[in-house]
């Protein structure tokens, strides 16, 4: 993934998967981890990084093949449900 911060200095770290690696504003850093694990993991920033800085958190899910698969199936269906089969994509068909 790239990690990219709008604002200062930021320090994704997912302590579970061993990584830790500051986001700069202006920059596009890569960062390259396995996640081995099946479970859920807390994600923080680890840099203090201004008033809402005890709000920044997330959270990584590693999930089995099978069962991110049927995942993204399901939010492929629910996409599909949405769009109009009438109507021709990049088109002007009103």
């Amino acid at each position: 993934m790239d990690l990219k911060s709008a604002d200062v200095l930021h320090s994704f770290f997912l302590p579970n998967a061993r990584v830790k690696q500051d986001a700069v504003p202006g920059m596009k850093i890569p960062v390259w981890f396995r996640a081995t694990e099946i479970g859920k993991y807390d994600l923080v920033c680890a840099e203090l990084c201004g008033w809402g800085h005890y709000k920044m958190k997330g959270r990584l899910t590693v999930e089995s093949r099978e069962d991110f698969d049927k995942w993204l199936a399901e939010r492929w269906q629910e996409q599909e449900a949405t769009q109009d089969p009438h109507k021709e994509v990049g088109g002007d068909n009103e």
